[in-house]
């Protein structure tokens, strides 16, 4: 990584400036170029989305134009053209109209504009985050029961009227969520018991995240006690699981994971109960 963001800065610095090997002669650089090696490490570490508002303006087609040609530059990959005003007007429009206070506007029903919308899509694209599903089981894929209370009383849950949003929307509801009580499942219940469904939970980790960081989430969730020993991956359902190591970054490849630890959690103990 620090290699590669050196040798890109050596090469721009001899394509733009012709200064062959810059790196080979620091005592030559300026303020400028400690600037633009920190802005790459920056861009390369916190990529960013430039939101270029007031694009409805009519001077602003040349501007977002040239904005847009010179990226990537100090850490911008990506320009979005957007109104912030057109984008609020609309919100305030269909709000009003929800509530029955009517609009002010004549065209209602025009295409929502999707700046904003664009603008966090694209800024989730430069960093996507690396989607892990841990699991008690490589054959069924069951979730651990020590995430139970996540799945079913969290905080961060979605309610009745955000799951309703959802399915409105194509989307479904959590996988605990009783539809036809408008309730999750009690972590206990029989009922919840029969919910137990193939990688049911997920847990977003940074790209450049390790096994071991899989590992310390989990443990600080309550989902897994003790000390680290080994753990097993694979990348889709059906695939055969295979030992990782714990320094190993997780990827697409190793994204449904088993960890076991040296201390076992309750629900494990009455898990080895059951089969005695």
């Amino acid at each position: 990584f620090v290699y590669d963001v050196l040798l890109e800065v050596e090469r721009f610095l001899d394509r733009k400036e012709a200064r062959d090997h810059a790196l080979d002669h620091l005592d030559k650089w300026d303020s400028g170029d400690v600037h633009r090696l920190v802005s790459a490490f920056l861009g390369v570490r916190f990529p960013m989305v430039l939101a270029l508002n007031k694009s409805d303006l009519p001077t602003a087609k040349q501007y977002v134009a040239d904005v847009q040609a010179a990226l990537p530059i100090h850490g911008a990959h990506v320009g979005i053209p957007l109104c912030a005003r057109s984008e609020m007007s609309f919100v305030r429009n269909n709000i009003a109209k929800a509530l029955g206070a009517g609009s002010s506007s004549n065209d209602t029903n025009a295409a929502p504009p999707d700046g904003v919308w664009s603008t966090l899509q694209a800024s989730l694209c430069l960093r996507e985050p690396i989607l892990v599903f841990p699991v008690s089981d490589m054959n069924t894929y069951a979730p651990l029961p020590g995430m139970n209370e996540y799945a079913t009383g969290h905080a961060s849950l979605p309610n009745a009227g955000m799951i309703e949003c959802l399915e409105a929307a194509g989307g479904e509801a959590p996988s605990l969520w009783d539809s036809d009580r408008n309730q999750y499942f009690s972590v206990g219940n029989e009922q919840s018991t029969n919910q137990k469904c193939a990688l049911r939970d997920v847990i977003l980790m940074k790209p450049g995240s390790t096994v071991e960081d899989a590992f310390l989430v989990l443990k600080t969730m309550g989902a897994v006690g003790g000390e680290f020993v080994r753990a097993e991956a694979c990348g889709n359902i059906g695939d055969k699981p295979k030992l990782i190591k714990k320094d190993d970054a997780l990827n697409r490849s190793n994204r449904i994971l088993k960890i076991m630890t040296n201390k076992r959690t309750n629900w494990q103990r009455k898990t080895e109960h059951s089969y005695m």
